[in-house]
C-alpha cells in the first residue's frame, strides 16, 4: 500500500490530500488547507506565490512517506524563469484588468476568429495569449529576460523537480496551443511577434516523471518522491470523475468558482458556429477533446455572500440561503453570467446586479436574499442556453448531466438544473479535481490496474446523489 499526495489548487484555496487504496476502497485524508488571496502591487494583481510554495513544501516534508505527488491548478496563469532557472517575478493573476491591453494588441494584428481557428479556445480577456502580450508591453524587461514561461502547475512541478515541462491539458487553456494540430500554434506566435522559444517541451499527462531529489528547493532534495504531471488543469483532472469521460451521451457540469458545461467529443470543434457561441475546446487525459463553455460560477454567489455578511455583521449559513431560495415564490429579473463585469475582482455585487437589471428595464430585487436566487436562476438560465448551443452544433439531445465540484452539494442548484433543464442529474463527487489527480498518481505507482478500474474504485468510495427530472 503506497500513498500519494495531491495538491489541488483553486483560485481561493489550496488543499493537500493524501490518498491510498485499502480494502478495495480509496481512503483520503486532507492534510492541508490554505486560503489564499490575490495581492495588489503598483496597480497590478499578483498571486502570493511565495506563501503558496512554502505551504506546499512544508506539507511535503510533513508527509514524506508518500511515493508520488501530483499538482493541478486553475488555467491560464503562468510565471517566467530566466536562463539561470530563477523565477523573475511573482506570477500575475488572471483577474488583473490590464489584460484588456493585450487583447487590444492582438486585435491590431490578427482577428479573434483567426485566433480561435488556430487554437480552439473561447476568446476571453484572461487567456494566456493576452497575458503574454500584456507582459511584453508593460514589462518588457521581464519579457526580454525570460527563458521559459511555465504555467502555474508546471512552475510548481519545476520547483519540486528542477524539470521544465509544459503539460498538455494546462497548455490547452492558453490560446497559444493549436488543439487541432496538437502543438503550439506557429501562426499565433508569428503574427503576434511572440518568442516561441519561451515554450517548454510539451508532454501528455503521466508521460514524464521528476523527483524531489532534483528540486530547486534545498529542503526537498533529501527526499526521494516521484512527482508526475497529472492532468494539471483542474477541469481535465475533474473530468476523469464524470460519466462524460467514458460516455459521450452525458454532459458534464463542473461547478466551482467557474462553471464549465459541455461534452467530451471525438475531435475538436473549431468552426465559426462554435466561435460565435463563445464555446471552447480543451484537452483531457490522453488528449481527449472537451467541448464546453466557461461561465462565471459560484464566484459571484460567494462574493455576494461575503459582502452581505460584512454588511449584516454576521455569518450566513448556506442552509439559510437554500431555505430562503426554496420558499421564494416570485418572478425575478435575471442577469447574464457571461457579462465580463461579473468576473471582476473589484466588483460590488449588489450594485452591479442592480445596474445590469436596470439597464435591461427589469425589476431590482427587493430583499437582500433575493440576490442569491437571482444568481442561482441566472446560472441555470445560462446552462440551458449553452446546452442548446452545444446540442445544435453536435446534433444531439442530452438527457443526462453529471455535475461535479462544490456546486454539486447544493440541493437548490441540482434541483433547479434537473427541473428547468429536463435532465437527470448525477451529483458528485464534490472534490473531483483532487480525485482525478490522485487517480493518475495511483496509476503511475501501479496501485490500480488501469484507468477504468481506478475510476470505478474511486467513484465507489464517494457520495453520489441522483436527481431525476420532473
Amino acid at each position: 500500500m503506497r500513498k500519494v499526495l495531491a495538491f489541488d489548487m483553486g483560485a481561493t484555496s489550496i488543499r493537500g490530500i493524501v490518498g491510498y487504496v485499502d480494502g478495495g476502497k480509496l481512503i483520503t485524508e486532507e492534510v492541508m488547507r490554505m486560503s489564499h488571496s490575490i495581492k495588489e502591487r503598483n496597480g497590478r494583481l499578483y498571486w502570493d506565490f511565495d506563501a503558496i510554495l512554502e505551504k506546499i513544501v512544508n506539507t511535503i516534508i510533513e508527509n514524506k512517506d508518500v511515493s508520488c505527488i501530483g499538482i493541478d491548478t486553475w488555467g491560464v496563469d503562468f510565471g517566467v524563469i530566466d536562463k539561470d532557472g530563477k523565477l523573475i517575478d511573482t506570477p500575475f493573476s488572471y483577474r488583473d484588468e490590464k489584460y484588456a491591453m493585450g487583447r487590444e494588441e492582438a486585435r491590431a494584428k490578427i482577428s479573434e476568429l483567426e485566433i480561435f481557428k488556430n487554437s480552439g479556445n473561447q476568446i476571453m480577456t484572461i487567456n494566456t495569449i493576452f497575458q503574454l502580450l500584456t507582459l511584453k508591453k508593460l514589462n518588457p524587461d521581464i519579457y526580454e529576460k525570460a527563458d521559459k514561461m511555465l504555467m502555474m502547475p508546471d512552475l510548481i512541478f519545476y520547483m519540486l523537480t528542477g524539470k521544465k515541462i509544459g503539460e498538455e491539458t494546462i497548455w490547452s487553456t492558453t490560446g497559444l496551443y493549436d488543439m487541432g494540430q496538437r502543438k503550439v500554434s506557429d501562426t499565433i506566435f508569428e503574427k503576434l511577434e511572440l518568442n516561441k522559444n519561451l515554450v517548454p517541451e510539451i508532454v501528455k499527462a503521466t508521460e514524464a516523471v521528476g523527483n524531489t531529489k532534483d528540486a530547486k528547493i534545498e529542503a526537498l532534495r533529501e527526499l526521494n518522491i516521484d512527482v508526475i504531471p497529472v492532468c494539471t488543469h483542474d477541469t481535465a483532472s475533474a473530468l476523469l470523475m464524470t460519466d462524460s469521460f467514458l460516455d459521450e451521451d452525458s454532459m458534464f457540469l463542473s461547478c466551482g468558482t467557474w462553471s464549465l458545461i459541455g461534452s467530451v467529443v471525438d475531435k475538436c470543434i473549431i468552426n465559426e458556429e462554435a466561435y460565435e457561441n463563445d464555446l471552447t475546446n480543451e484537452l483531457g487525459f490522453d488528449s481527449k477533446p472537451m467541448f464546453f463553455k466557461n461561465i462565471t460560477g459560484l464566484y459571484l454567489l460567494e462574493k455576494y455572500k461575503a459582502q452581505l455578511e460584512n454588511r449584516l455583521e454576521r455569518k450566513i449559513p448556506f442552509d439559510e440561503i437554500s431555505d430562503y431560495v426554496n420558499k421564494l415564490d416570485k418572478k425575478l429579473s435575471l442577469i447574464d453570467m457571461d457579462a465580463e463585469i461579473f468576473a471582476r475582482e473589484s466588483i460590488d455585487v449588489k450594485s452591479e446586479i442592480d445596474n445590469f437589471i436596470k439597464n435591461q428595464n427589469g425589476n431590482v430585487p427587493e430583499d437582500d436574499f433575493d440576490y442569491f436566487a437571482v444568481i442561482y436562476e441566472s446560472m441555470v438560465a445560462k446552462y440551458m442556453e449553452v446546452k442548446t448551443d452545444i446540442e445544435k452544433i453536435l446534433n444531439k439531445n442530452f438527457k443526462k448531466i453529471h455535475m461535479i465540484g462544490g456546486g454539486a452539494k447544493s440541493s437548490v442548484l441540482t434541483s433547479m438544473i434537473a427541473n428547468k433543464m429536463s435532465v437527470d442529474v448525477k451529483a458528485g463527487p464534490y472534490e473531483s479535481s483532487a480525485l482525478g489527480n490522485i487517480l493518475l498518481s495511483l496509476l503511475h505507482l501501479k496501485e490500480v490496474k488501469d484507468l477504468k478500474t481506478g475510476i470505478e474504485l474511486i467513484l465507489g468510495s464517494c457520495e453520489i446523489k441522483r436527481i431525476d427530472s420532473k
